[in-house]
């Protein structure tokens, strides 16, 4: 416990000591929004998660694996900075670092989960305001063409479009049993922006009807430049599927706050 809160602090102060001018001259921005969202969970070589955050930000690593995890969601209903910007498809690649791992209570839920920090690796949607907003923030933001997601079930999977024909499907081979019950949670998420500063995005969700972790297989097909990360192939994942859930953000804060 001693060791990952000095992390944590060293994590703060090195993001902080850089990037604190940065942030004061960009106020953050604030979202909210109505999804059905799958969580795909996968487990990775670490090496070039940890290039891409640098040494400075340690990776949470499982059996040796970095953590990473695709979240694509389809959205009924999305406000930005009050502005209702009508149905968005989003999706985020993060991998898992190390972090506060709090428990600060979401208003409505039954249990709330131990904070979870990421560091973003891509963001993209398919509304243009959703898009201009986070690049304001200070998140990087591509387009998305498409997502398809199936309702939960026994045959769940989806696929989601990132253009340039790179296509990320995957599908359950090993159906959970759905429950419903409303659990919240907690992600801070750190991200890099086109100049190098980092800034955090703080997200708190209310998530009811839950199908997973289930077994699946995740397949990427195309040229998978704007996510070189991740090649392409067939991976074994572990997929989470809420229907719905709610979200609201803080984009665009200092490490420090």
């Amino acid at each position: 416990m001693t060791t990952s809160r000095n992390l944590v602090v060293a994590l703060v102060v090195v993001l902080c000591s850089t990037q604190v001018e940065a942030q004061a001259e960009r106020p953050p921005h604030f979202l909210s929004k109505q999804c059905n969202e799958d969580a795909i969970e996968m487990h990775l070589d670490p090496r070039p998660f940890q290039d891409f955050v640098g040494p400075e930000v340690p990776l949470v690593l499982e059996e040796g694996k970095a953590r990473v995890l695709i979240v694509v969601q389809d959205c009924a209903q999305y406000w930005m900075d009050g502005e209702d910007v009508g149905p968005t498809q989003d999706t985020q690649v993060w991998v898992l670092i190390h972090g506060l791992d709090d428990v600060r209570p979401v208003v409505g839920a039954e249990r709330t989960q131990p904070t979870r920090t990421w560091f973003s690796l891509f963001a993209g949607s398919s509304n243009p305001r959703v898009r201009e907003v986070k690049m304001a923030s200070g998140t990087a933001q591509v387009l998305i063409e498409g997502v398809c997601l199936d309702p939960p079930g026994p045959q769940r999977g989806g696929r989601v479009s990132l253009g340039r024909h790179v296509n990320y499907s995957w599908a359950v081979t090993s159906p959970a049993t759905p429950s419903a019950r409303l659990v919240g949670v907690n992600h801070d998420v750190y991200a890099r922006d086109s100049a190098g500063n980092v800034v955090l995005n703080r997200v708190q969700a209310l998530l009811h009807v839950s199908a997973g972790p289930s077994r699946g297989t995740l397949k990427v097909v195309g040229v998978t430049d704007v996510l070189p990360l991740i090649s392409p192939g067939t991976y074994p994942v572990s997929v989470k599927t809420f229907f719905p859930m709610w979200s609201r953000a803080t984009l665009g804060l200092s490490p420090s706050r």
